[in-house]
């Protein structure tokens, strides 16, 4: 029987913007060298894990702002229930752009993912885990996916893949 190994609860954001008629997609480097050295050095899209009963909506905010320095306007899609909370507990349903899991090396992760904008500000990477965070045209990302898809983290093609087929422009 093999043992069980609790997932861990992600969430990802797909921050976008539009200058000059032009979809541009914030990416940022992962750099986390002794930490993560095998994916290190890729791209990836801001995302971290969800803490103990913190609500996805916050999980996100918060790690938007923890890697980039900017704040989330919006979300989408940002479709959600009532919370309820009827013996002293509380639960919600919400409905993310798509999933994603981890199914093999790296970490046991299991992501929700939305589309987001941000409030215009400095980006400010979080030194120990990111570098580079830039505005990348979506077109440009687009090739790097298709062309060379291992200089992207991994957990993140298949997000990358549903929106590149999802979202057209």
């Amino acid at each position: 029987m093999m043992g069980r190994l609790k997932g861990i609860p992600t969430v990802s954001a797909i921050i976008e913007r539009r200058r000059g008629g032009v979809t541009e997609v914030l990416v940022q480097t992962r750099w986390k060298p002794h930490g993560d050295p095998t994916y290190s050095g890729t791209l990836e899209i801001p995302a971290g894990a969800i803490e103990r009963y913190e609500d996805v909506y916050h999980a996100l905010k918060r790690e938007v702002f923890e890697e980039t320095g900017l704040r989330v306007a919006t979300i989408r899609p940002e479709i959600k229930t009532r919370r309820f909370s009827p013996k002293r507990d509380a639960s919600f349903a919400f409905v993310p752009f798509c999933c994603n899991q981890q199914i093999k090396g790296g970490k046991p992760w299991i992501g929700f993912v939305f589309v987001c904008e941000v409030k215009e500000g400095k980006l400010k990477p979080q030194k120990d885990e990111v570098k580079d965070v830039l505005w990348m045209k979506r077109s440009d990302l687009k090739k790097i996916f298709k062309k060379n898809p291992k200089r992207i983290f991994t957990f993140q093609l298949g997000v990358l893949e549903h929106y590149f087929n999802r979202r057209k422009g």
